[in-house]
């Protein structure tokens, strides 16, 4: 397998020379990490497991932009939407010549936070990359720091928790337990309950969106394979139960498996599938 298989960012296409052409974006996530002083990383993941599967072996590139200093807001020095379109340039601009020079290397994900945008890519050919990354860098008078990681290393920031132990990557013994987010969908007196149930579990509470109907709660939970995929067979059933569905986010499949108006898939009840079709499949 080789990574030319794949296009080089996963994001909508567009065009040939008649007509407009349209295709079905890959899925991506949007996840948040914690920092140890709890400020938020906001990660924007590509979800293609087959690409991820064979990143497992390849090196994964940090590409560290430095912006500029009126790119940055005063207060918690996030990109302006400025600084953001430049950094957007920079990426579409780099898939453009990686794909220009049919360099094997694909768009994996981006970090948000901590003064700026870093994207993550990774390559069969590095030394080429490292060129073709140096020269769009030049162009847009960005100055550019590369970092060279595996997958396994990063997992825990970029990746979804589950796709940790689909992948089957050893991770860390001390990133193994971490502050995760979870995120439910319901009817408001549904949540409170929700609520109440996950707080005598250890959860803490982070939000309650009135308008969008969705509940945000924390809790240091093991990432690994077994251990995230148990947290899972507990707190999905019992959302279920309580008319809410769990969005998803840390899962590779996303929010619409736990529909309520879908059986719940055998991997997430913890239970024989007769006896949880009896219990829950119905909603």
């Amino acid at each position: 397998m080789t990574l030319l298989q794949f296009p080089v960012t996963g994001e909508q296409v567009s065009n040939d020379e008649t007509e407009e052409v349209i295709r079905e974006a890959e899925p991506h996530r949007a996840l948040v990490r914690y920092r140890s002083d709890g400020g938020e990383l906001f990660i924007h993941t590509r979800v293609n497991m087959a690409l991820l599967r064979a990143a497992a072996s390849l090196p994964i590139l940090r590409l560290k932009l430095a912006p500029r200093a009126d790119e940055l807001t005063a207060r918690d020095a996030l990109l302006t939407p400025e600084g953001s379109q430049r950094s957007y340039a920079f990426l579409e601009k780099l898939c453009q010549d990686l794909a220009a020079a049919n360099c094997p290397a694909c768009y994996i994900a981006e970090q948000h936070g901590e003064g700026g945008r870093d994207f993550y890519f990774t390559t069969e050919d590095i030394a080429g990359f490292e060129r073709i990354a140096g020269k769009t860098a030049e162009a847009l008078a960005f100055p550019l720091t590369l970092e060279q990681h595996s997958l396994a290393a990063l997992a825990p920031l970029i990746l979804p928790a589950e796709a940790i132990g689909d992948l089957r990557l050893e991770v860390a013994a001390d990133a193994r337990i971490r502050p995760t987010r979870f995120e439910f969908w319901g009817a408001e007196p549904s949540l409170a309950k929700l609520r109440a149930e996950l707080e005598k579990r250890g959860y803490r509470f982070l939000s309650l969106e009135i308008v969008s109907r969705e509940l945000r709660m924390a809790k240091d939970v093991p990432i690994d394979g077994e251990g995230f995929g148990s947290v899972l067979k507990e707190i999905v059933p019992l959302a279920r139960s309580l008319q809410c569905s769990y969005r998803g986010t840390e899962t590779v499949e996303g929010h619409e498996q736990f529909l309520l108006t879908r059986p719940l898939p055998e991997r997430y009840s913890g239970a024989r599938p007769g006896l949880f079709s009896r219990l829950f499949g119905r909603g």
